[in-house]
């Protein structure tokens, strides 16, 4: 049974015996990678999602991960300091890097033939084998965030005093887009046009990659950990504290009027998600709610759920049907989504 048109159907609810961290979706949806903060790293199967499985292990915690769009390669990396590669058919993993300065930032090119993994200040690349394409001058400060402009061969890396943007080629170049104080996150919109980047000072930075402009939009009111654009491009979403901010760039000059703040949640949200098609994005937060929005109609949410604890990651599979939602206290809750 699907979930009515603007809702949300609780699925399953899976105990993981972990924190969740980070997860990341199979190209098909049938399987979820989940990274431990204890240390393990697991896989769920819709076909069995209650017999998770620990296929590895980082000492001291897993810090991320990232899936291939279309392959069964996906890797995590941890706070042993290592990058491994792994075959979600054969379970069987590569490490790709070990250092004593750990990765917190990995990201598949969209094309699935590149990794950029981020180590404290430096950026490198591997290709789908493991093997070691670029390494990058190191950056001022460690990188907070890494975005792939879509179906190009540069990326984005963000990170105290603005984003360096880096061009995958015979002779690799960069360039700086250089912005007082921290950047925490980055963001590309569909047609990799725009770039947005959340601030430490609150406010959310635009960038006219094409036109080499640049604006900001001020005044959020607390730092903003979280930035993303919907699938039709027409909108930018940004969280800071208790507040979801919407933008509308349907029409020119979006960065330069007020935009529509959605009030519903009490207390700081801490994930953002929006699915892959549409206009449709779930935000969580500390007061434990999971509320489902349709950006562009009613300001109000369509769909509400009361989640069993502060909730840690929101994360849609590829074709938008499920939506994974971990939670503080080690669960996972796989939603059907049918907008």
């Amino acid at each position: 049974m699907n979930a009515a048109p603007g809702r949300l159907r609780p699925r399953e609810r899976i105990e993981l015996g972990d924190y969740p961290v980070d997860a990341a979706w199979s190209a098909d949806g049938n399987n979820l990678a989940v990274a431990g903060g204890e240390g393990g790293v697991l896989l769920l199967s819709m076909a069995s999602p209650q017999q998770p499985r620990v296929i590895g292990r980082h000492d001291g915690g897993v810090l991320a991960l990232s899936w291939q769009p279309a392959g069964r390669l996906f890797a995590s990396s941890g706070q042993d300091g290592i990058v491994l590669l792994w075959d979600a058919r054969s379970l069987e993993s590569t490490a790709i890097h070990r250092g004593k300065e750990w990765s917190e930032q990995l990201a598949f090119a969209d094309n699935g033939r590149l990794l950029a993994v981020s180590i404290g200040r430096a950026l490198q690349v591997f290709d789908q084998h493991g093997q070691a394409t670029h390494r990058f001058a190191d950056h001022a400060g460690a990188i907070a965030a890494l975005a792939w402009r879509p179906k190009s061969a540069e990326i984005a890396a963000a990170g105290n005093g603005g984003v360096r943007i880096h061009r995958l080629s015979a002779q690799p170049q960069s360039r700086d887009y250089p912005w007082r104080g921290a950047c925490l996150t980055a963001s590309w919109n569909t047609d990799g046009r725009l770039l947005a980047a959340g601030m430490q000072d609150g406010s959310v930075h635009l960038w006219n990659v094409a036109s080499d402009d640049e604006s900001e939009m001020p005044g959020l009111g607390s730092k903003v950990f979280a930035t993303g654009w919907s699938a039709n491009g027409k909108f930018l979403a940004a969280a800071a504290g208790a507040a979801l901010v919407i933008w509308d760039f349907s029409a020119r000059g979006a960065e330069r009027s007020r935009p529509t703040e959605l009030q519903a949640h009490s207390e700081r949200i801490t994930a953002l998600a929006f699915r892959p098609s549409g206009s449709w994005l779930a935000s969580a937060a500390r007061d434990r709610r999971l509320l489902l929005w349709r950006i562009g109609g009613a300001n109000e949410p369509q769909d509400a759920h009361l989640l069993a604890d502060d909730c840690t990651l929101l994360r849609f599979s590829r074709d938008g049907t499920r939506l994974a939602v971990g939670d503080a206290r080690g669960g996972m809750t796989i939603y059907d989504c049918t907008p």
